[in-house]
């Protein structure tokens, strides 16, 4: 992001070697990835918006962030840039993308959300340097075939595609070698079909704005998912956490942003059954205070409760509840 970053975006890999290693990462992740949805692949690069502005030396342009009205000359400027690593062309309620990107092989990202695709085209099978395809607020109703060819895909945004079939989807997400981070946000999804085990890389889970999952429905799949570490569920109207979250014994981060109707009580008692669980972040939860007994979250190095309503004497006891715990406010 998948923050990769989230992201994550091809960016979004965290391979844990040690704990404060760990940590370390996945704090970043869930923070500056979470927070800006935005790759950090490219980030260093300059941002051209126009074929005009990137032609004056288009052998430094590594990322291009196209205006709608320069959709028609895509095909016949694309490959003046030999060193493009980031394509952004979004928002142009494009039914179908322009012929020449495939001729652009080192390409790295490619973001086309928000637009009105229902497939992409075969010449995309070159891309063989893709780590990430943004997909999202399309109309696609599975994963596009071409991306089963892409040898270095790790990051895919399934998100608000509102006919996605999801079980057909996994089963061809199953197929991409390396990926290791999805999003499937604001797809109205109730639960996790079994077949979310065969995504066997998977570290990384974005299922934010899904109001109507049935919590234990989507756990007790996901345990089966042996290397999942990190699970996003903001923006879900959760009231109480089921006790299958105990089932995910791998998860080292658990993001529960603006569920303001949570239960704390019951979340920090279930936690208490996740020792591997390092990083929680409870942000816009309008939270006045947390349960009189914390030891749930005592394992914990990062709780973020930032965007609350903690009084600074609440603010002191849960620091001293948790000693050993970066509490951020």
């Amino acid at each position: 992001m998948t923050i990769m970053l989230l992201t994550s975006h091809a960016a979004c890999t965290n391979r844990y070697t040690q704990l404060s290693t760990t940590m370390v990462k996945l704090f970043l992740t869930l923070t500056v990835a979470l927070l800006s949805q935005i790759t950090v692949l490219g980030q260093a690069n300059q941002r051209f918006n126009s074929f005009e502005e990137a032609l004056r030396d288009p052998e430094k342009v590594k990322w291009l962030d196209l205006v709608c009205e320069d959709i028609p000359t895509i095909t016949e400027q694309i490959d003046n840039f030999p060193n493009l690593e980031s394509f952004y062309l979004t928002g142009c309620e494009l039914d179908e993308l322009p012929e020449g990107l495939g001729q652009v092989q080192s390409l790295g990202l490619l973001n086309v959300q928000d637009n009105n695709l229902r497939s992409l085209p075969t010449e995309l099978k070159d891309l063989k340097q893709l780590t990430v395809a943004n997909l999202r607020n399309n109309n696609f109703e599975e994963l596009p075939e071409v991306l089963l060819t892409l040898p270095n895909l790790r990051e895919i945004d399934l998100s608000g595609n509102a006919q996605l079939d999801l079980n057909k989807t996994l089963n061809s997400l199953s197929k991409v070698q390396k990926l290791d981070f999805l999003y499937l946000s604001g797809l109205d999804i109730s639960i996790i079909p079994l077949n979310v085990k065969e995504l066997k890389l998977l570290e990384e889970l974005h299922l934010s704005s899904n109001p109507n999952l049935d919590l234990p429905n989507v756990f007790s799949p996901l345990s089966t998912t042996p290397n999942l570490k990190i699970l996003v569920l903001s923006d879900n109207q959760i009231t109480s956490i089921p006790k299958e979250i105990t089932l995910l014994n791998q998860l080292k981060g658990l993001v529960l942003d603006n569920n303001p109707n949570i239960e704390i009580d019951i979340l920090t008692e279930h936690l208490e059954q996740l020792p591997n669980l390092k990083v929680l972040l409870l942000r816009k939860n309008e939270l006045t205070k947390l349960p009189e007994n914390l030891d749930g979250l005592l394992n914990l190095a990062v709780l973020e409760l930032s965007e609350n309503n903690f009084s600074e004497s609440e603010q002191t006891r849960i620091k001293s509840l948790l000693p050993n715990t970066n509490v951020i406010f």
